[in-house]
């Protein structure tokens, strides 16, 4: 019996060696020092309680990967609902950029149409400014020329009516010059009328 307890010894030793397992080699070391009656009951007892032992570590170690387990799947839930919320971000921003890129290709030309416009403007407004200089010239001339005729006309008309012998011969001539400034007053009138209009559309 003490043969076969020593044998039994030898191998948990030889198996705890190998499986680098602490719990045998304590067994082991148990087992040793097993002595008396009855020594396989107690070398029984040792490796019940042994496996009682690890059972309860295993389950103790179940339980904690289960809990590492779950942490871990929640983790990797809340990594997938992060990781999709800053894919829906990133699209977001990369919507945000192509506009502020597209606003800022509208800006540019809008500021060439607005340059243009400006220079057209000035352009009309150089125009504008020589028209209104034309017509103040045109004007005072043609007024001026108006009132020439109408005072010629004016003076003509007084000496012709006059009752004199010399004005009969030449009433004929007389009548073809009035009738003539008459025209030449029409047409000044007619014209500065149109001039005046065309300025005041041209301020408008």
């Amino acid at each position: 019996a003490a043969l076969a307890h020593f044998e039994a010894v030898r191998l948990v030793r030889a198996l705890a060696k190998k499986q680098h397992s602490a719990a045998l080699a304590q067994l082991a070391a148990k087992m040793g020092s097993v002595s008396g009656d009855d020594q396989f009951g107690k070398v029984k007892g040792l490796i019940r309680d042994m496996i009682e032992r690890l059972e309860k570590e295993a389950e103790a170690d179940a339980q904690k990967k289960a809990y590492c387990d779950r942490e871990l799947a929640e983790t990797e839930e809340k990594k997938a609902d992060k990781t999709a919320e800053i894919e829906k971000l990133t699209t977001q921003i990369d919507k945000m950029s192509a506009r502020s890129a597209q606003l800022k290709e509208e800006v540019a030309a809008l500021q060439q149409a607005l340059a243009a416009l400006a220079k057209s403007q000035a352009e009309m407004d150089r125009i504008r400014a020589e028209e209104k200089a034309a017509f103040e010239t045109n004007s005072a001339d043609m007024q001026q020329g108006l009132t020439g005729v109408k005072l010629a006309l004016k003076v003509l008309r007084e000496y012709y009516a006059k009752e004199d012998k010399a004005h009969e011969a030449a009433e004929g001539a007389g009548n073809g010059i009035i009738n003539l400034l008459e025209v030449v007053e029409s047409d000044f009138t007619k014209g500065l009328a149109q001039m005046t209009a065309d300025e005041e559309s041209a301020q408008a």
